[in-house]
This record gives C-alpha cells, structure tokens and sequence, in this order.
C-alpha cells in the first residue's frame, strides 16, 4: 500500500437519531495508534475519490465571479452492502477526504494530506453504485445573506413590522460599508417609517432623500416609542439608530422613492474589502476560525481602500454574490482552501517565493490555453474603473433637486481611466477592459485603474498543467499558491512563476490539474 485516499462522511443517521460518521478507503485500512481516529476500520468502496474542481474565478479568466467546487464521489455497492444508508441525510454535512503516502521505513504509517473538506448533495443510489455528488465550501455562501424577514405584524399606526399586505416575508436591508443613495422599505405607512439596516446600530446616517431631494436632519430618537409618538419637522427626518436596527421617519409624506446615504463601521479601516469581505461571511455563518486571520490582515496591508455594498430588501442576494462584489472592487479572489478554510488575496502578478517548482518529471500533460478575460489575452491599453456606485440611480427627480445633484444620480457609477497609447504600438486592435467596483474614493479607483493596467497592458500566459502529485506536493498545492514553471518550451526553461488560479484533484490517478497565470 503505497498510496491510500480516505474519506469521513456525515450522515444524519434516523435510527439514532442523530449525525454519525461514515468512513471509506480505496482498500480496507485500519487507522493506525498514531492515526485520528486511532484503530478505525475503513471500507474498501471508494471507487472515484471525488475529483473536485475549485477555482478562483470562471476557467480561463482572472476577475468575475467566483465558483462552487464540485465533483463526484463514488463508492461500490453491487453487493448491496450500503443499501441500508438509503433513509440516510447527507445534503449539507460535512465530507472529508484524505490522501495518504507510505513512505519507506515509516513503518506502514501513512503522511495524510486532506485535499478536500467540503459538504454534500444527497446520495443517489444506483444497482451497483452509491454516488455523492460533493461540493467546496463556497456551498455555504450560496444562501440569502438576510434571513431575518418582515413579519407583518404591525398594528397600525404602530409597530416597523410591515403588514401582511405590503411587506412581509421580504428580507430586512443590511448595509456594509459606505453606501450611497440606497433604497428603503417603508415599514409603516401610516407613521412613514422607514428601515435602513438591519440587526445593529450604523455608524452614520449621513443624507437621506425624497426623490432626490435631500431632507433637513432633526434630533435623534431614543426609542421606538419615542420614534411612534413624536413626528418630525415638515420636511424633515430624524433617526433610531439602534442595536434593533437604523430607522428613519419623515415629516411631510415622500413624492416619490426615498433614499439614504449611511456608513458602517467604526472608521476607514473597519470599512476596507478585507474586513466587508470577513463581516459577509460571519453573517452567513461561517465561523471565525474557519476565516484566515492572516490572510484577512495581508489583503488589508495590500489594500486599505474603503468599499460598500448593501442587500436590499426587494429581493435575496446571496452572500457568495455579494463577496464577487467586493473581492472584484480590488482585484482579489476568495475561497475555501483544501482543509476547508475561507482564503482570500489581491491578484497580483506573481512574485515571492514559489511552494514548488514544476518540471518534465512531475508533469503529465501541458498546454498552453488562452485567457477568456476581454480581449482573450491581447494586452490592453487602458482600463476603466467604476467606483462610488449608487443603491439606485434616479434619472427622474423633483424640480428642487440641484443640478450638479441630478448628473450625479443619473449614472449608477462614477469613472476613472488609466491609458498607455504605447501599447497600441505592437498591438493595433489593444482593447479597452472596463470593471465595476464598490470603491468609495476617486484616488482609491485611480490607483486600482492604474494597477490593473500594469498587469493586463502586458501579455500575461496561462497553462494548464497536469502533475502526479505525493503527499509533500499535495500539501502545498492550493489555490492562490505561487508556483515556479520550468520546462524547456516559450522561454520557460529557466523558471517563471505562475499563480495557482484552478486545481482539479484526480485523486484515482494521484494527479491534479492545474490552471496556471502569469
């Protein structure tokens, strides 16, 4: 037994009733004292070790959305011997597969490297096969961010609950960030109540408007009885600003859509992609220590730029959009690691020291493919980047509205651009690459334009690559990893490094496939 794959599968189990933990090999093994679980038996079924795909972004791009892994474990039942799993649960629990080297003189102990901690579908049996269709962490992003919802419960003129005929059952806004010109649910009509955010106090409220036109700030309430019983001055707000959330009532009935500017979050630095990035993913209910500590303070010594982003209340986002989001404002990629940690890290053209270096004798198979980004790989003369976006743009506004106040809500971003006429020099059809970000600063958004030129006005390659892997390559393998490519084709015959930006386990094979960019 040179090399072994394991897997730890929990199964809600009726008969228990409660969760136990299946356990399954490419042969029979038994842990050893050394091992976690010691002295476990493992059944020999594993007949394709679930070769998952994970990637940071679509194949063959290096920015947009990002992707659930996925792939297919398969275990053999033509005996029957797992018939009795059928009334088993096993969507949403969790899978652990291991991937195990008998080295010489280690005495028949396995080096075990866990190459995929992810969840499940539901099993499909077949006559001869049980098939666990087996997804990456990013599974657990792909819920509506907001699961608190209005429950119409208002007893008018009291109460911010909504009715049963206006707004119940839609989710309740939650703002990240500095946020601009977002929309509002009104939670009482008869009190004209509004709700901003959602389950804590904002920092800030720091505009609101009707229909464009910005409304006189009074003092803030105390209390909900207090917001309930007092009514603003006529043309006027005021705001309950709470651990229940941030409410708003007006004074003199809207004419039309009403908006608000708001910040969360204590200062700058509680405001930049990295912290919004680590605030979404605890509101979904990933826990703290399944987030990279490290990873979360290098993407803020890389980028401190302040972003926003909210979740409306007229329909669901997931927190996995809402990530694509921020993570695409600074140019940076997220994802769950191979032991089921949530990563994250700017795109940057690769540097530093390499896990690895690849050469003829790992690898299987090499292509050199080309990049889906815009213009397919043809180096780009200029980017343009968005920033500054508005919840809602409003082309439509009252006459009181001040001009330069109806150009600025008329566009749903503002602009920067970052140029180089040179490069049109080699390439004469160089195209233009245009990007949205959540960004709230023009300097921030110019020097992320600039940034992102100076990697896409130059031709940038992409690999895949296929190597046979042991415990020790596997173990460093990940996506986001830098790695040294050395082969003797296209100038790579002295090295150059590439970033590790898709990683397909072919555990059967003890293969993986990689995408490669730089």
């Amino acid at each position: 037994m040179a090399q072994i794959i394991i897997a730890d599968i929990d199964a809600y189990d009726p008969a228990l009733p409660g969760v136990r933990t299946l356990r399954f090999a490419t042969q029979g093994y038994v842990t050893k004292a050394s091992d976690t679980p010691a002295h476990t038996y493992y059944d020999g079924r594993i007949q394709q070790p679930a070769n998952v795909l994970r990637s940071c972004f679509g194949r063959g791009t290096t920015f947009g959305q990002s992707r659930i892994g996925y792939g297919d474990l398969v275990l053999v039942n033509n005996d029957g011997g797992l018939d009795g799993l059928l009334d088993y649960s096993f969507v949403g629990r969790a899978i652990t597969i291991k991937m195990g080297n008998v080295l010489p003189n280690s005495g028949g102990v396995p080096t075990w490297v866990t190459v995929i901690k992810g969840t499940m579908e539901q099993a499909q049996f077949s006559w001869q096969r049980l098939t666990i269709r087996v997804r990456d962490r990013q599974q657990d992003l792909a819920q509506p961010i907001q699961q608190v919802r209005y429950g119409g419960t208002n007893s008018l003129p009291n109460g911010i609950d909504g009715t049963a005929d206006d707004i119940k059952g839609r989710p309740k806004p939650l703002v990240f960030g500095q946020v601009f010109n977002v929309p509002m649910p009104q939670v009482n009509t008869t009190s004209m109540i509004y709700q901003l955010h959602d389950g804590s106090a904002l920092q800030s409220v720091d505009a609101v408007y009707d229909r464009g036109k910005p409304l006189t700030a009074g003092a803030a309430y105390s209390s909900q009885s207090d917001m309930e019983t007092n009514e603003p001055a006529a043309n006027g707000y005021r705001v309950w600003n709470s651990s229940a959330g941030t409410y708003i009532r007006l004074g003199t009935a809207p004419s039309g859509q009403v908006t608000a500017d708001a910040t969360e979050g204590a200062n700058a630095a509680a405001r930049t992609a990295a912290q919004i990035m680590k605030e979404i993913m605890l509101k979904a209910g990933i826990a703290s220590g399944d987030i990279s500590s490290a990873d979360v303070s290098a993407l803020d010594a890389a980028v401190s730029y302040p972003v926003g982003i909210f979740a409306p209340s007229d329909s669901d986002v997931t927190a996995l959009e809402m990530l694509d989001d921020v993570a695409n404002s600074v140019g940076a990629w997220f994802g769950p690691d191979a032991t089921g940690v949530f990563r994250m890290a700017r795109v940057e053209i690769p540097t530093g020291t390499a896990v690895g270096t690849l050469t003829a004798t790992d690898i299987v198979k090499i292509e050199r493919v080309s990049s889906r980004d815009p213009g397919v790989g043809i180096p780009a003369w200029k980017v343009k980047l968005g920033y500054k976006m508005l919840g809602v743009h409003q082309p439509d506004l009252t006459n009181a509205v001040a001009e330069a106040r109806k150009a600025f809500v008329a566009s749903k971003f503002r602009r920067v651009e970052a140029s180089d006429s040179s490069v049109k020099t080699a390439n004469i059809m160089s195209p233009e690459i245009e990007f949205e970000s959540l960004l709230v600063n023009a300097s921030d958004a110019a020097s992320e334009a600039s940034r992102r030129l100076a990697i896409y006005k130059v031709r940038r390659d992409m690999y895949e690559v296929s190597v046979r892997v042991d415990s020790a390559l596997a173990s460093v393998l990940d996506l986001g990893k830098t790695v040294t490519l050395q082969v003797n084709r296209y100038g790579l015959s002295a090295g150059k490094k590439f970033l590790v930006t898709s990683i397909r386990t072919d555990l059967r094979g003890y293969l993986f496939d990689l995408t490669l960019w730089g």
